[in-house]
């Protein structure tokens, strides 16, 4: 079990534990399943994970980030996500990841309770600075 600190760590530079260094060709699924704290060839939650997965990404789009793309395997990579004619919003793009891994822990896998609303306030300051940052984007 990763706390936020550790979850940061993780998706910026890799897990000690021989987890995954983020890249925008890495395999959204596997990413999430390596946050959570699962091997990234554990696939016994994968049906939930999926569900929270794309229920982040839909929240990211509809604040204007974004593609809008379903995840339905391992097949689909960060750079999938990303919309091209998104020039200026994309220079954020590192925080969508971060978005869909907290979003996916804080449902899949809750901190104690002490740290829910920490995590919460996160997930919803990291919603808002995409949304600035994507609108900015389109000026």
């Amino acid at each position: 079990m990763f706390g936020l600190k550790e979850l940061l760590v993780i998706l910026s530079y890799g897990n000690k534990r021989g987890g995954v260094k983020l890249r925008l060709n890495n395999s959204i699924l596997e990413t999430i399943r390596e946050s959570v704290g699962l091997g990234s060839d554990v696939n016994s939650f994968d049906i939930e994970l999926l569900l929270h997965i794309n229920a982040a990404i839909s929240k990211i789009n509809q604040n204007g980030a974004g593609k809008l793309l379903l995840v339905s395997d391992e097949t689909p990579t960060w750079e999938d996500l990303k919309d091209e004619t998104q020039t200026k919003g994309n220079e954020s793009f590192q925080l969508i990841p971060l978005f869909v891994a907290l979003s996916t822990k804080l449902i899949f896998d809750p901190p104690p309770p002490s740290m829910v609303d920490y995590y919460s306030r996160s997930t919803d300051e990291l919603l808002w600075r995409l949304k600035v940052a994507y609108e900015q984007g389109g000026e």
